[in-house]
């Protein structure tokens, strides 16, 4: 009766040491791929694209202050000489504009001789291609001095944000069979980005050509 006591723990401790061995084997093996040079282009850092290894945007830093965009300008409207006004264009418009602006991406070790990880990075920074639409009404009244010209203006709110790019497959100069061996690394930061981001949207007047802000 010990002997088989004995013989069953034996067993159950043999089968918890091969699903720990097994277990081990299977974390290794996600971490580690082996990419052909038509794959990974000869990059030192292939993005992650799915799998549960994926490279994000990380914003680091944005500028003090907004930038206005103006969207939209309606006609013109001058307050004669020697008087004061109160213009109100009392309207409603509908604007779009893009989700960011201008800036420029660089995809650090991501680099590769067909710019192929390039264009995967460039789709990470939140909201690249993607345009935003609002309806806004003029409710409100601008008060001008003689000779001043006042138009409605529909404005994106911007504001000038930098990043990098986190996590990737980090070329390992290991061979493997049909190509090079690469390791993931989830804080590994490469490349930068820059943009006039989006913030909102702000109805208003320019008055002399400089935007009044609300």
């Amino acid at each position: 009766m010990v002997t088989k006591i004995w013989w069953n723990r034996a067993l159950m401790s043999s089968a918890l040491l091969l699903a720990s061995l097994m277990s081990t084997v299977g974390t290794a093996e996600a971490a580690t791929q082996c990419f052909s040079q038509s794959y990974s282009d000869g990059a030192k850092i292939v993005p992650g694209t799915g799998g549960g290894n994926v490279t994000r945007s990380i914003a680091r830093q944005k500028a003090a202050s907004d930038w206005y965009d103006v969207v939209w300008r309606g006609d013109l409207f001058l307050c004669p000489g020697g008087t004061t006004c109160s213009y109100a264009w009392q309207k409603s418009k509908t604007s779009t504009a893009s989700w960011n602006l201008g800036g420029s991406t660089d995809a650090g070790n991501a680099s590769s001789p067909n710019k192929k990880w390039y264009n995967i990075v460039l789709t990470l920074v939140g909201g690249y291609n993607s345009t935003t639409e609002v309806n806004t009404t003029f409710t409100f009244t601008v008060n001008m001095k003689g000779g001043e010209k006042a138009a409605p203006v529909n404005v994106a709110v911007r504001r000038w944000t930098e990043g990098d790019f986190v996590g990737g497959w980090v070329r390992s100069n290991r061979g493997c069979k049909g190509g090079t061996s690469y390791d993931w690394d989830g804080n590994v930061r490469f490349g930068k980005w820059n943009r006039n981001v989006f913030q909102r949207w702000m109805a208003t007047y320019e008055i002399n050509g400089q935007v009044r802000p609300r």
